[in-house]
């Protein structure tokens, strides 16, 4: 073939995404686009489906395809047209070694005769898996920096910013930093990584967006995926370049792959998340300094069109040969050839029968005889209560001077505490409510613009004992405890509780948790800011048995309906908890009275605003009615599924 020429330079450039990927490869396409036309070779992204063989190329262009295992994957192309498609493209390898990503990757790379990696690791991975491959150094384009179009924002009012995949190893060391981060304006958003993430989905940024929010932000973390080792240890370049090139202060674990970046000059290396990052958080200047040092590394020094021109000229001279371009299966010469969506089927782990559910009749009517008796215990217990009050639902009230005063104004906030057999922890779930700030974390919030209303379900211990005595110790703030004759559940316990408050905002709280001072001013503010949300949540540290985050999704249903990733501390509004009748008591959903409320909502059109700090403190345990009610999980989503069929439920195997 016969190379047409732009401008004497060789063949222009195609840069290949798929249209439904991860947004996040969208920005790394544009990048390498925008780095071709500033050397000179004209380039097209190409991101609405269409395929190198579907194309008519009269000239000799080449053809990149960034993160070909989402191009192909999702992709409605054959077997042979994948082979054709691959033989005349240059992937861009975008994924972290080790992962079932990456296997696709090289599985789907095989039949090219250059492989590009963004990351050593990857390049290294590539080459023992028999590609040549090689390795593309990430660099800024000039359309990352957002500094100048955020001039109001010159003092960076994001403290610290984390943006990646959840992973257990990231949850744990984001808790690490709870009791620091609580006191600033952090901003974590974790998403799913079951599913490409499309713009806007629980909180998501990408492109403009996203780079304005570096641009106003401090530090950003870099967290590896799993426990830092020699095999993990990876350095997500595309991430850290974006935040180098709006002058962000990178902290990250200790990496492979980072050079040439200077450790304490253009990023800051450490094991000690806690003591760095509180060092940096009191010390402007230093994050100042690395983030300038870093943008002016990446944008002037080692920009991506530097890195990218000498590739180019090499992919020009390569694609332009009379040379035949070499071919190769997916598999080695001699064994039979598996379709290529088999072998991705398999590289994605997609078992092929169905998840073994034993005995799942039995286990039906087991939970149908829990449930009744369930349903005897509390009967037996709301006969008692009307041989002893005459009533079987009797509430004594006991409250402080200032909740029970009928002149008192009305509160804006109704923090509502249910409590059964917490006697141990609730005093310290009370004292963090009373502890509350203004939202500067700093400024005591005033007390007559909350409630604390406690529900004990008529527990075994002496719990309500000790909120009398904490109502005896605090007078000044104004507490009731509602303590029930008769156990009637959570459900029922949440809705006196929200029955017998006034406050405009209601703020869930268990008695075994806790909330950091800012939270309910923040979750205020956050509900005050979006008048169209129904309730607002915040992050959740896990403490106790296991540690980690609750909470660190952000509002997106078909999230929610895989598993609910919100816990019941959030705050809502009066007006929409009473349009959906509280909670719903039904047994058939018991230890997932939370997620039936959310996923209601979701029906019913309702949203939430997820507050991407870590405001509040979930105590884990070895057994409750979570883990309980999780034994019979398959059962319980078949009724929640039949109860709201218009959900965008996700397939069971």
């Amino acid at each position: 073939m016969t190379a047409q020429l732009v401008d004497g330079r060789g063949p222009s450039v195609r840069v290949f995404v798929s249209p439904r990927g991860n947004a996040f490869m969208a920005d790394v396409a544009s990048w390498l686009a925008e780095a071709a036309d500033l050397v000179g070779r004209p380039a097209t992204l190409i991101a609405d489906g269409r395929i190198p063989t579907d194309l008519d190329d009269p000239e000799c262009a080449i053809n990149l395809v960034v993160a070909p295992h989402e191009f192909w994957w999702l992709g409605d192309a054959d077997d042979r047209t994948i082979q054709r498609n691959a033989e005349v493209s240059i992937p861009v390898c975008t994924e972290q070694p080790g992962t079932r990503w990456f296997e696709m990757t090289s599985l789907l790379a095989r039949p090219s005769r250059v492989v590009l990696d963004i990351n050593l690791d990857g390049t290294d991975a590539l080459r023992a898996d028999g590609h040549d491959a090689h390795h593309l150094r990430l660099g800024a384009v000039p359309s990352m920096d957002r500094r100048a179009a955020n001039p109001v924002d010159a003092s960076r009012p994001v403290d610290l910013l984390f943006l990646g995949g959840r992973t257990r190893h990231r949850t744990e060391r984001l808790a690490e930093l709870a009791p620091t981060l609580w006191r600033y304006t952090a901003d974590l958003r974790l998403f799913s990584s079951a599913a490409p993430v499309s713009p806007g989905a629980g909180g998501t940024v990408f492109g403009t967006d996203k780079y304005d929010l570096l641009a106003r932000s401090r530090i950003l973390l870099n967290l590896h995926r799993d426990e830092s080792d020699s095999s993990h240890a990876y350095f997500e370049w595309a991430r850290m370049v974006e935040a180098m090139a709006n002058g962000v202060c990178v902290v990250s674990e200790p990496s492979t792959g980072t050079d040439p970046l200077i450790d304490g000059t253009h990023v800051i290396f450490t094991a000690d998340l806690v003591e760095t990052v509180s060092g940096l958080l009191n010390d402007p200047d230093r994050c100042e300094r690395a983030g300038s040092a870093a943008a002016d590394f990446v944008l002037r020094e080692q920009p991506l069109a530097t890195t990218l021109e000498p590739i180019l000229d090499r992919l020009a001279d390569a694609e332009c040969s009379v040379e035949p371009r070499g071919r190769r299966n997916i598999v080695s010469p001699g064994r039979r050839v598996p379709a290529y969506r088999s072998l991705l089927t398999r590289a994605q782990q997609i078992p092929l029968l169905p998840a073994l559910r034993p005995h799942t009749e039995l286990r039906r009517r087991v939970k149908s005889a829990l449930d009744d008796e369930v349903r005897l215990q509390r009967r037996i217990e709301a006969t008692r209560a009307r041989l002893h009050h005459g009533d079987a639902g009797h509430v004594t009230v006991d409250a402080t001077a200032a909740g029970a005063s009928p002149g008192a104004p009305i509160p804006r906030i109704s923090v509502v505490v249910t409590l059964f057999d917490y006697a141990d922890v609730v005093a310290e779930a009370l004292a963090s409510v009373l502890a509350s700030t203004e939202a500067d974390a700093s400024t005591p919030l005033d007390r007559s613009t909350y409630e604390i209303v406690v529900v004990d379900d008529h527990s075994r211990d002496q719990g309500a004992d000790v909120v009398r005595r904490f109502i005896d110790d605090h007078p000044d703030a104004r507490i009731t405890l509602l303590s029930r004759a008769a156990n009637a559940g959570l459900a029922a316990a949440r809705n006196l509780g929200v029955e017998r408050s006034s406050g405009e905002y209601v703020m869930i709280l268990d008695a075994d948790n806790l909330v950091y001072p800012p939270a309910l001013a923040r979750l205020a503010a956050a509900l005050d800011d979006d008048l169209d949300a129904s309730f607002a949540y915040a992050i959740l540290e896990e403490f106790g048995v296991s540690t980690g985050l609750q909470s660190d999704l952000g509002w997106h249903v078909p999230w929610l309906c895989s598993a609910n990733h919100i816990d019941a501390q959030a705050m809502i509004r009066r007006s929409v908890l009473d349009a959906m009748g509280g909670y719903r008591d039904d047994l058939r959903i018991f230890g997932w009275e939370d997620w039936d409320l959310w996923l209601r909502l979701a029906d019913a059109g309702h949203r939430a605003v997820h507050v991407t700090q870590i405001l509040g403190r979930y105590r884990t345990q070895g057994a409750s009615m979570i883990s309980t009610s999780n034994r019979f999980q398959d059962v319980m989503l078949d009724h929640l599924e039949s109860t709201l069929p218009g959900l965008p439920w996700p397939t069971r195997l």
